[in-house]
């Protein structure tokens, strides 16, 4: 460990790895779609990992076609965007959207929890990532588009699998996914849409 690592370290005042860690593990265990009919689960950490590697095809696509793309700030994004979710679990999405006020304030406490278990961090590297947490969807940047579009990607090849395997019950959700990825009007989603319908 470097000189200038140790002197970060003991800069913060409550700094607990371990307990950071603890925490985010928590993700393993939170299953997605919990309220409905699933052949196969999918943790929250699985979800967060194909977020990833979706928002980097995503991002590389976007590239090609003549947009500048902060990639490393796309990947950090998708690690943390429901990082929240090892306090607060899988908040079921037609709850969380059925009101604004609901919406506003479940987006308010899971930002209080993630704080608190960021403050187990180092504090300069705590503030980096809630400021990346805050702006994973920001639709008014690119960078926030493609975190967006991956977030509903994966999501959609996820019911697709289930599709697949037999499981009907997902329909309605796989056509909702399609219409949100075509609202967000990127090359880069249009383009392996065409290729997964």
């Amino acid at each position: 460990m470097s000189g200038k690592t140790k002197k970060l370290i003991r800069k913060s005042k409550k700094v607990n790895f371990k307990k950071f860690l603890e925490i985010e593990r928590n993700l393993d265990r939170i299953v997605r779609f919990s309220t409905s009919v699933r052949i196969k689960d999918e943790s929250v950490s699985e979800h967060s990992f194909h977020t990833a590697l979706y928002a980097m095809i995503l991002a590389d696509l976007e590239e090609q076609f003549g947009n500048k793309v902060d990639k490393e700030k796309i990947l950090r994004t998708a690690l943390l965007h429901d990082l929240e979710e090892s306090l607060t679990g899988d908040v079921i999405y037609s709850f969380k959207y059925s009101e604004e006020d609901l919406t506003r304030e479940i987006k308010k406490i899971g930002r209080n929890l993630l704080q608190k278990l960021m403050d187990n961090l180092p504090k300069e590297i705590s503030q980096k990532y809630m400021e990346l947490w805050i702006g994973a969807k920001d639709r008014r940047t690119l960078e926030g588009k493609i975190i967006e579009a991956a977030d509903k990607l994966e999501g959609l090849i996820y019911v697709m699998n289930e599709l697949n395997l037999g499981n009907k019950s997902l329909k309605g959700v796989r056509d909702n996914y399609f219409k949100l990825l075509k609202e967000l009007k990127l090359k880069s989603v249009d383009t392996l849409l065409r290729q997964i319908k």
